[in-house]
């Protein structure tokens, strides 16, 4: 009996040992993989050149830096860097082009999580543009991404750099105003003409019972003044209201005067 007990106490602890050595390479591995990459910014940029620089971790190996054309990707390896070092020049740059970065610290051959995407952009001299029929801006390059305004044909903009989709299709990053506020965003750049003006849509309007123009892009906004159907009005930009419609800003005279204002854009037909 006691033989037997001995045996089955044997069994038992081979069987913990064996689970045990299983564990150990899980932990290690765990345990050598080093942090996510925090810190990651731009610094001195160039017309053909982008320097970026990240915070520094004890005991890696070594840093990863991965670049894209496009903010969607795809991301490709451009660089190992030694572990003393947390910064890195990009030469040899197009100039006016947006580039976006992500980077990872590697112990020997584990590597840990990417950094958030840094988009830097190298210099160039800003140019005036218009844009040709009425467009959405995004958030980013690319349809897949939300909708920040909705700018109407004649619309003036900034163009500050340009960029690709994840697509191929080429875009441009404009600055803008709505509001009375400067914002940014991404438009596909055959939606723009450089420079000049181009002429600024009318609107007629198509509301049985007349459409309300008020204040803000807001049902619960003041009221200016109801007008009725078939009132002609000028465009002056599309935007989405904080109801998620799209709004049209519009001039109209009334009365000997000029009053602006905004209205829902479906009930405007556009000239």
């Amino acid at each position: 009996m006691k033989c037997k007990q001995t045996i089955k106490t044997c069994l038992f602890s081979l069987l913990l040992l064996f689970f045990a050595a299983l564990c150990i390479p899980q932990t290690a591995s765990a345990a050598s993989k080093p942090g996510k990459v925090t810190g990651l910014k731009c610094g001195i940029t160039t017309g053909n050149s982008i320097n970026i620089s990240w915070s520094p971790q004890g005991g890696v190996s070594g840093y990863q830096i991965y670049r894209a054309t496009s903010y969607d990707g795809p991301y490709r390896k451009i660089k190992d860097i030694a572990a003393g070092n947390h910064a890195f020049c990009n030469l040899s740059l197009q100039g006016g082009r947006e580039y976006y970065y992500r980077v990872r610290a590697r112990r020997g051959s584990a590597t840990g999580s990417f950094s958030k995407v840094l988009t830097a952009r190298t210099k160039c001299a800003s140019r005036a543009a218009t844009i040709r029929a009425s467009s959405n801006i995004r958030k980013h390059a690319g349809t897949n991404h939300p909708v920040l305004a909705t700018l109407p044909s004649g619309t003036k903009v900034t163009v500050t750099c340009t960029t690709n989709a994840g697509d191929g299709t080429r875009w441009s990053r404009i600055t803008f105003k709505t509001y009375g506020k400067k914002k940014s965003g991404y438009i596909r750049s055959d939606l723009l003409s450089s420079g000049g003006q181009t002429k600024q849509h009318k609107g007629t309007v198509i509301a049985s019972s007349g459409l309300n123009l008020r204040k803000s892009a807001s049902t619960g906004s003041q009221l200016i003044t109801t007008l009725p159907r078939g009132t002609v009005v000028t465009i002056l930009k599309g935007i989405i209201g904080s109801d998620g419609q799209k709004w049209y800003q519009v001039s109209v005279k009334r009365s000997g005067k000029t009053l602006k204002g905004y209205v829902f854009a479906k009930y405007i037909r556009v000239s």
